[in-house]
């Protein structure tokens, strides 16, 4: 008799021991990993209804799929475009996204920090998970073998403890995944996207500028050698001859100017994208694409109002506020109705903008359709010896000056097109 009552003891003992330790890792769990304070967790109800009991898995979009894999949704962006396009030599514009969302260093570290996120939540939730389970099961068998009250009492309540934490987690991981919080990583994104966007612009325009600047050295080059010539032959004066070297000195440098700003606005591109600066020489830019007529004829700033407003930070940003009382509640809504009038008068000033844009770019087209029949007929003439090397050379640095203002033109259009449809996703 008395070795079995021994036996009992040594029994308990053990499963207090065991009950301790399961507590003390209960304790640990909630210090590290809830984003709440601890004394919390010992609140009397869950935070999450439903989860007295039961364990169930945690649910949320970017939580592992069957196979293991985190979802993302940035990795869906880049669907459209294969490796091998996106690590080729030339950039292309309509890459772009695709390329800051797997370059870019902000992007990258932006995505790794709510998968981390992500993963702390989880293992917490499993791991308050399990003991709850644990607990539950020592009580059953405590109960069946019809043990200790009292420490069938205490498990019960370390089981209702673990499931109000394993609710915390599960409740963290759904605002994780929340879709304010899913569009607030995806305006970060966006936003860096609309910049790459205008610096590829900006460095087109810039690139044909200096092609522009180098015509213009090339005829002011020509142009000095002809004077020197003549002051040689004595039909031009050492005035006119330094008059030309001056004229050359400047366009040498407008030249260099161009041409490192041009590479200098590339080299930021690239950094931006996660290229290495020094691939610059190996890299060359694609084309801006064209904004075509059907493109512009599809926005419609009466049908976008709304969707420009819901989008709106300032909107959302009033809307989330708390007022209390008549007064805060009137101050609030007058908030909400001024961010609402801002955000609708900031998507028809965009849409003005492209409207006076578009009629730039068609300027600016005619222009080059005509310079293109001039620069070709300026080369009939020069290859007939009709004129002089200098005389051409001058012409074609027009040509180049007119080329270099449609491809500005036409970029600008690009970035205020892209700039309205940014708009409707909430990033000014």
């Amino acid at each position: 008799m008395r070795r079995t009552r021994q036996s009992l003891t040594r029994i308990r003992q053990s499963q207090k021991a065991y009950f301790c330790r399961i507590t003390c890792r209960i304790l640990c769990l909630l210090l590290c990993l809830t984003p709440v304070p601890a004394c919390q967790a010992w609140a009397g109800g869950p935070l999450i209804s439903g989860t007295e009991t039961e364990f169930g898995p945690a649910e949320g979009p970017g939580l592992d799929d069957e196979n293991g894999q985190s979802a993302s949704s940035g990795a869906e962006e880049t669907a459209g475009f294969t490796e091998e396009e996106l690590n080729d030599s030339v950039i292309e514009y309509r890459e772009l996204e695709a390329l800051i969302r797997a370059g870019n260093s902000r992007a990258i570290n932006q995505q790794a920090s709510y998968e981390a996120s992500l993963e702390i939540y989880q293992i917490a939730y499993d791991s308050f998970a399990s003991a709850g389970r644990d607990m539950l099961d020592k009580a059953d068998e405590l109960e069946d073998e019809g043990g200790d009250a009292a420490l069938i009492a205490s498990y019960e309540q370390s089981a209702a403890i673990l499931s109000s934490s394993a609710g915390q987690m599960k409740r963290s991981i759904t605002s994780l995944n929340s879709r304010s919080d899913e569009w607030s990583r995806e305006q970060a994104i966006w936003t860096l996207v609309k910049s790459a966007q205008s610096l590829m612009a900006s460095c087109k325009a810039m690139e044909a500028q200096a092609r522009s600047a180098a015509a213009r050295e090339d005829a002011s080059q020509a142009a000095y050698d002809r004077t020197a010539s003549m002051k040689a032959a004595g039909l031009a004066t050492q005035e006119e001859v330094m008059n030309a070297a001056k004229s050359l000195l400047a366009a040498q440098i407008a030249s260099q100017s161009a041409n490192d700003s041009a590479d200098r606005m590339k080299r930021q591109l690239l950094i931006m994208l996660g290229k290495e600066s020094g691939e610059s020489a190996g890299i060359s830019l694609g084309e801006i694409p064209r904004a075509a007529a059907e493109e512009l004829n599809a926005i419609h700033p009466e049908e976008d109002r709304s969707l420009a407003v819901i989008a709106d930070p300032g909107v959302k940003s009033a809307r989330r506020s708390q007022a209390q009382g008549d007064t805060q509640r009137k101050l609030r809504s007058q908030q909400i109705e001024e961010a609402k009038g801002a955000a609708n008068l900031t998507l028809d000033e965009q849409y003005r903008e492209i409207a006076a844009l578009s009629l730039k770019r068609d300027a600016a087209a005619a222009a080059c359709a005509a310079a293109e029949k001039d620069y070709g007929a300026l080369k009939t003439r020069y290859q007939a010896g009709l004129i002089n090397k200098s005389e051409y050379l001058q012409g074609a640095a027009q040509y180049w000056q007119t080329k270099a203002s449609g491809i500005a033109a036409e970029g600008e259009l690009r970035v205020a097109v892209d700039a309205y449809g940014w708009l409707l996703k909430g990033v000014g």
